[in-house]
């Protein structure tokens, strides 16, 4: 994939034109209008690649995907799991039984009972599928209809983080009716059985749900409509903002946090994440399959300079992807890493690196991280490295990411409300989001171990004790948690998320 070559101020102007209409378009946006349908506008970073959660790898389907799907339990934002289409209980280490709500249906009007439970969870199981949900549900073993509300989740061993994996993409149920009639299609029309439905859908321009009068929580009473608009540079979105063109963003630059306060037009969200921002070093090839090369980009590198540069003191630098959101697994002991040029230095010198070592760093091309890209630009070069940036498109990273077409390319999670979630698939060998292709069977181990392990004390230590060899290992080159920080219109209520997810069923204007 070659480079981005656009020019920044070319590329603005082209947004700013292309946006000039939008005010016509979103006329009685967020009003009660006579004989308007009562729209919220959603500024968003990226346009979704599918709205099939059993394929969505990308967070920025997140904000499309959890309103237009429903999950069979569901987390609040300090990560209680509580009931969502279905409560749940174990009557045994191996089984978790649920019953579902009276009375669902999805979005074309076919019945949610438990042989279309049964079939959603099979269909993420299948292997011929091939979703990416599948190594999520762990060692589950089969999915057993045991009447016509209730099934069982049958384990071969304890798998504690699954009542939280439920409550993700792996617990969203879509209708398989539509799965089978729409085949490849179902992409680009899914039909689930959240508070909102698909109605239109124009790539890269504007996407719309409509409420759904079915929802079992009876239809969303504040917004007719969502209008998602894929705004990646992000001067344009605090402009639509400003205007109300927009009434919600999902991203807000650290710089302009605290002008934005000063606006009493505007409000500023902000919380800890549940996630990392980190990038992969591709261990499947050179120079990036040498340890030593990884450790020394790592002691490079100074997250503090990152923290204050990019970040303006927002969040706080990483040294591994358990979040101090989580605190019962979060390791404050885990020391930084980087800042250390002359170990790095050394460490090249150990390789027997006899010049500047080439490697090409891939970051998308919003503002923050091509600025992140440039410290690591410069901060890998003095120390001894030759660094190329390249630029791609926000759509086209998990493709990058997955085919592994980078030496060290951004790889951000958004986080879970168990660790599981930020490591069992970004570290085991054969993880899914195992990106860097990193390959360590101590810590795959380790964290099989902590699936099947009850105790929090105990799956807190085996994360712990992984993280360490991970850090150690540098299969990522871990730089900061982030703030969660967005924006609406000081008329919006809403509630934030540490996954930065927006789900707006209650969300309300003034």
């Amino acid at each position: 994939m070659t480079a981005l070559t656009s020019s920044p101020a070319l590329g603005r102007r082209a947004l700013l034109a292309g946006t000039a209409a939008l005010p016509a378009i979103l006329a009685g946006t967020g009003t009660r209008a006579q004989g308007a349908a009562r729209t919220l506008a959603i500024g968003v970073v990226s346009d979704p690649v599918t709205l099939d959660p059993a394929f969505s790898g990308s967070f920025f389907e997140n904000q499309v995907l959890y309103n237009l799907h429903e999950t069979l339990l569901v987390a609040a934002p300090d990560g209680t799991v509580s009931a969502g289409l279905a409560e749940f209980k174990q009557p045994d280490p191996l089984t978790y039984a649920f019953t579902l709500r009276q009375g669902l249906t999805f979005h074309d009007g076919t019945v949610l009972d438990a042989a279309a439970a049964k079939a959603n969870i099979d269909r993420y199981l299948d292997p011929a599928v091939g979703s990416i949900r599948r190594s999520e549900f762990g060692p589950v073993k089969e999915v057993s209809v045991t009447g016509p509300l209730t099934f069982e989740i049958r384990l071969s061993a304890p798998y504690a983080p699954l009542p939280v994996v439920l409550t993700n993409r792996a617990g969203m149920m879509v209708s398989p009716t539509a799965v089978k009639a729409l085949g490849a299609d179902f992409a680009a029309r899914a039909v689930g059985c959240g508070p909102w439905k698909l109605a239109s859908w124009t790539k890269n321009a504007e996407l719309v749900l409509e409420k759904f009068d079915g929802y079992w929580r009876g239809a969303p009473q504040n917004f007719d409509r969502l209008l998602y608009r894929p705004l990646p540079d992000e001067t344009v979105r605090l402009a639509n903002l400003r205007s109300n063109t927009l009434q919600l963003i999902d991203t807000v630059p650290p710089q302009t946090v605290a002008a934005l306060g000063r606006e009493n037009a505007l409000r500023v969200s902000q919380m800890p994440s549940l996630g990392f921002n980190a990038f992969a070093f591709n261990c499947t090839r050179a120079p990036f399959n040498d340890k030593r090369l990884r450790q020394a980009f790592t002691a490079a590198v100074d997250p503090a300079v990152i923290q204050k540069v990019v970040y303006f003191d927002t969040g706080r630098p990483a040294s591994g992807p358990l979040s101090p959101a989580v605190p019962w697994a979060f390791d404050n002991n885990l020391p930084l890493r980087g800042g250390k040029p002359e170990e790095a230095k050394a460490l090249l010198k150990q390789a027997g690196a006899s010049g500047p070592v080439p490697v090409t760093v891939t970051v998308t091309n919003s503002p923050a991280m091509v600025r992140i890209a440039q410290i690591l630009q410069a901060q890998a070069g003095a120390a001894g490295f030759k660094v190329e940036v390249r630029q791609i498109d926000p759509t086209s990273l998990i493709t990058v990411l997955r085919q592994r077409d980078f030496d060290l390319c951004m790889a951000p999670w958004s986080g879970r409300y168990d660790p599981d979630g930020n490591m069992f698939n970004y570290f085991t060998q054969d993880g899914t989001n195992n990106f860097a292709g990193y390959a360590s069977e101590p810590v795959t181990t380790m964290l099989r171990e902590a699936r099947s392990v009850a105790g929090q004390a105990e799956r807190a230590k085996l994360y712990q004790e992984s993280q360490r060899v991970v850090a150690e290992d540098c299969a990522m080159l871990f730089l900061h948690f982030d703030a969660i920080i967005q924006a609406s219109s000081a008329k919006l209520s809403w509630t934030q998320y540490p996954d930065a997810v927006f789900r707006l069923y209650d969300a309300k204007l003034a």
